[in-house]
C-alpha cells in the first residue's frame, strides 16, 4: 500500500517514496517468470486423468508386452551416461601433450637473497 505524501516515514524523502510504489518496482523480466511459472502449474494441473486405448489394452491384458520395461531403460541410461564419461576421458587423455626431448642441463641459480 501506498502511504499519502503527509504519511511519509521520518527520514525518507517523498521522491523515495514515490519510488517504491510496488507496480513501478517489478521488471517485465520478473512478470514474464511470474507468468511462465503460472502456465507450468497449469499445465501441471490438466494432465489427462484418463488412460489411452493402449494403456487399457494393457491393463486388460489384451494388449502388446512393453518391448522396454523400465529396467531396462535404467541400464541403458546409466549405460549412455558411463559411455560419455568413458569417451570424455579417453578424449582428454589422448590430447595431453609432452615434449619430445627433455632438457638435460639444470637451471642455474645463484645466490638468493
Amino acid at each position: 500500500a501506498v502511504l499519502p505524501l503527509s504519511q511519509t516515514p521520518p527520514g525518507h524523502s517523498p521522491e523515495l517514496h514515490r519510488s517504491l510504489a510496488p507496480t513501478e518496482t517489478m521488471s517485465p523480466r520478473c512478470i514474464l517468470g511470474v507468468a511462465v511459472l503460472a502456465i507450468l502449474a497449469a499445465a501441471a494441473a490438466a494432465q489427462r486423468p484418463a488412460m489411452l486405448e493402449k494403456e487399457r489394452a494393457w491393463e486388460e491384458g489384451k494388449g502388446m508386452p512393453l518391448m522396454v520395461t523400465p529396467n531396462i531403460m535404467t541400464g541403458l541410461l546409466v549405460g549412455i551416461v558411463w559411455l560419455t564419461l568413458f569417451l570424455t576421458g579417453f578424449c582428454c587423455l589422448f590430447q595431453v601433450q609432452t615434449p619430445s626431448a627433455y632438457e638435460e642441463k639444470c637451471l642455474v641459480l645463484n645466490k638468493q637473497y
